[in-house]
């Protein structure tokens, strides 16, 4: 179904919207962000509504600690965060007046990490890449003019874009029959490939939709209600979070097509890119809603 230009319906009983709390989970680079410029510019309008209706903005996305940081911040949004496709969440100090287990303080932050750490990853897969004489490049092969050129980043951004914890991304530069090969052969290793817009991401464990899951049960057991949830996303690794959404938006992408989203036919696909399909989309949702209830001492 399209959205032309703005979605006018879900499927879902929007009665219950007023009901429930909100959250909204997006995707960053060619979702929230555009794809060439890195600009949320045209999403301005649906981020004020959700600051002004105190519904939580909850950055999903293969970026690091570093980047969701700093972006955190320019957004003025206090909210928890998802990284490197869910293989982390990032929770702000007292954010939750009962802060969930399993979490490891981390300067002003807490970390919810859901498989192993980066180093072991690149062991694995430098391994799996000596024995089989695969070609390609991650970042730990690049230096930060490398990736400064593959993303379009500014070199002070490729620096955050390196400072990451859970996952390795690559550039394919082999066949695609050697890709499936490669494919069969990190999975023996415990690991598993998350395609981007831009790279295919290696990770030990977690993808958004397991982030989304568990960060979505903690707000439930803050607020004693089960919130609602509107996924935004563009790629193939947003899918396992547009599957767990109550509301799922995917936002057209000026560079592949709209990613398959399996045993779900109430997608919703933009016809606006980026951040002005986003922007559409939010506003859209957020006519069924008042003052979400999320309130605490990080502001939201």
């Amino acid at each position: 179904m399209l959205l032309a230009p703005i979605i006018s319906g879900t499927g879902k009983n929007l009665m219950s919207s007023s009901h429930h709390p909100l959250l909204v989970f997006s995707d960053m680079d060619g979702c929230l962000l555009d794809h060439f410029s890195y600009s949320y510019a045209a999403a301005r309008p649906a981020l004020e509504k959700l600051n002004e209706l105190h519904i939580p903005l909850i950055l999903t996305s293969s970026k690091t600690f570093a980047e969701l940081a700093v972006l955190s911040v320019e957004l003025d949004l206090g909210a928890p965060f998802i990284v490197e496709n869910g293989a982390g969440v990032i929770i702000p100090d007292a954010y939750f007046s009962v802060m969930p287990g399993g979490l490891i303080k981390s300067g002003g932050q807490w970390l919810k990490s859901f498989g192993p750490g980066r180093s072991e990853i690149i062991n694995k897969l430098h391994q799996v890449r000596n024995d089989g004489g695969f070609s390609f490049r991650g970042f730990a092969d690049m230096s930060n003019s490398d990736v400064a050129a593959c993303t379009g980043l500014t070199e002070q951004q490729a620096v955050l874009a390196r400072e990451r914890q859970f996952t390795e991304p690559i550039l394919w530069e082999d066949s695609e029959p050697r890709w499936q090969e490669f494919a069969k052969r990190i999975t023996e290793e415990g690991l598993c490939s998350i395609r981007g817009g831009r790279f295919i991401h290696i990770t030990g464990g977690g993808d958004k939709g397991q982030a989304l899951r568990w960060l979505r049960s903690c707000y439930h057991q803050q607020y004693g209600i089960e919130p609602l949830v509107m996924a935004l996303g563009d790629s193939e690794n947003d899918v396992g979070m547009l599957a767990q959404a109550d509301f799922p938006v995917v936002v057209r992408s000026p560079v592949h097509a709209p990613p398959a989203v399996a045993g779900r036919d109430d997608i919703m696909v933009t016809d606006k890119v980026g951040p002005e399909g986003w922007n559409l989309a939010v506003l859209d949702r957020l006519r069924f809603y008042s003052d979400s209830g999320f309130h605490n001492d990080s502001g939201q």
